[in-house]
């Protein structure tokens, strides 16, 4: 049963008291990003129905990678990372898999992207999701992290690996291409 006065300890406190085998701790930690973890692994993969395994896997990773975080940044970008990391490894994965299942891979990678999955045909905003779709990986990562999961352009920066000033620059580009997109021009 998880332990109430968890709910008040910091991030950093819990992921402490994980690296010493506390259960609770690492279950309080996982709770509190969850959701978000699973909005970026949504918006990445392109599918709500692969986030939560996605989710779990990296939460995994996250368990055992809990000796190797130096806390340079906040532990909800670190877990976040890591969601980030393990739903691009699921996207090229995908596209492995259909690569060496259809031995005319190229017909197969032209007709499939992994963007357009189930996930976005029961978006509330269809059009909205089917610009999205139409845009490239990066700028669907950097507006799925800035507005999907409503991280700040720093927490997007250490999710992403890439400097504060590449996801405001990204983040204006890919709103340029979306609104293209929407007014049908893209």
């Amino acid at each position: 049963m998880p332990r109430p006065e968890l709910s008040t300890v910091d991030d950093e406190v819990l992921v402490g008291r994980a690296r010493m085998g506390d259960r609770d701790a690492f279950g309080e930690l996982v709770g509190r990003h969850q959701r978000a973890a699973l909005r970026v692994a949504a918006v990445i993969s392109g599918s709500t129905e692969d986030a939560s395994d996605i989710v779990q896997d990296a939460m995994v990773k996250v368990h055992r990678g809990l000796g190797s975080f130096r806390g340079t940044s906040a532990a909800r970008s670190w877990i976040l990372r890591v969601v980030a990391n393990e739903a691009k490894n699921h996207v090229r994965g995908r596209v492995r898999r259909l690569a060496r299942d259809d031995r005319s891979a190229r017909g197969a990678l032209d007709i499939v992207d992994p963007v357009e999955s189930d996930a976005l045909d029961r978006v509330e905003h269809e059009e909205l999701a089917a610009a999205l779709a139409r845009l490239g990986a990066a700028d669907r990562a950097v507006l799925g992290c800035r507005f999907v999961a409503d991280l700040s352009e720093a927490e997007t920066a250490e999710v992403l690996g890439v400097p504060r000033g590449t996801v405001k620059s990204r983040t204006a580009r890919a709103l340029t291409r979306l609104r293209r997109q929407l007014e049908g021009s893209g």
